[in-house]
């Protein structure tokens, strides 16, 4: 969070930000919606890993002009998507 507050990114586009580190970089909320996941889907964990995927793409419809061309945009979002991947196979083998 104090990493994207510290960025040149627009005020809409932080809030998407944060609201995508809650929902899916948070390790209770993840396993609070694995365990939700598991009772829809026979793989709760590919379930669990396109949404997140597909929330991230809508984050870039918040961001400006300015911040799409920044790569800084790009390069947090590979990394948000790595934290991610990574949180989730730990839940999974756990």
């Amino acid at each position: 969070m104090a990493l994207i507050r510290n960025m040149q990114f627009s005020a809409s586009y932080r809030k998407e930000l944060s609201l995508w580190i809650n929902n899916y970089l948070d390790p209770f909320v993840l396993n609070r919606a694995v365990a939700t996941k598991k009772s829809e889907s026979a793989d709760p964990f590919a379930l669990l890993r396109t949404e997140a995927e597909k929330d991230l793409e809508f984050t870039v419809l918040k961001a400006t002009g300015k911040d799409r061309t920044s790569g800084d945009m790009y390069m947090i979002e590979s990394n948000f998507l790595l934290q991610f991947n990574m949180l989730l196979s730990h839940i999974k083998a756990s």
